[in-house]
């Protein structure tokens, strides 16, 4: 369904419309939007503080095991960027290889920015969570304190792309994460992140209070 509605949306950026097929457009999702307003509505912090990596994390176990080699890292199945069900995504496809986070994927025309050439904002939040795909390599929960960003070529629309992200550095909180981008051998950006981590005893205090 998600990859459907993708589909639709890319394609209406990248064709032609005449006014029968806008107006019949807006019909159809008019109305599907509203049956789908009319269900139950989700609880995202209970769906994540349930599900059983983060509960198995919580408890105790290491995340380091939980993440196999070579595994598909499905975090958040609603992700912006890499949940494969959220029909507004990027869709990256996330593996762990060795101490490494590599994401792939062919960025749309619903992520054009200047002509043939994807907006930066949507890099930087691959970027920002392919590092976070780190985390649970290296057993730990934290968040994104600072991001830095070099822009070395324009990153192309329609084609592959491959994006690794790796642990370089760590003091006490402190975790520094590196990234990058190629299309085919060539690199199109590069980034550093400073992650500082979370006490698992405080966080899971609060899942359980909220």
């Amino acid at each position: 369904m998600a990859a459907e509605l993708r589909r639709l949306g890319h394609s209406l950026v990248a064709h032609k419309l005449d006014e029968a097929l806008c107006h019949r457009v807006t019909q159809v999702a008019s109305e599907l939007t509203g049956l789908v307003e009319a269900r139950p509505p989700r609880d995202r912090a209970a769906e994540f503080a349930s599900s059983s990596r983060v509960s198995a994390f919580l408890a105790g176990a290491s995340a380091v095991q939980s993440v196999d080699d070579g595994e598909v890292m499905d975090l958040f199945r609603d992700s912006v960027v890499s949940g494969r069900a959220n029909p507004m995504g990027v869709a990256m496809t996330v593996r762990r290889v060795g101490s490494t986070a590599v994401g792939t994927t062919v960025l749309g025309p619903g992520f054009e920015g200047a002509p043939r050439r994807a907006h930066g904002g949507v890099v930087a939040a691959i970027l920002d969570e392919l590092m976070g795909h780190v985390l649970p390599i290296v057993g730990e929960v934290a968040y994104t304190a600072n991001l830095s960003i070099d822009y070395v070529a324009p990153t192309p629309l329609g084609v592959p792309l491959t994006f690794t992200a790796r642990l370089r550095d760590r003091a006490d909180r402190k975790l520094w994460i590196e990234a990058s981008g190629t299309c085919g051998a060539e690199p199109f950006v590069r980034s550093e992140a400073l992650f500082l981590c979370v006490d698992v005893a405080k966080f899971a205090h609060r899942e359980e209070a909220e």
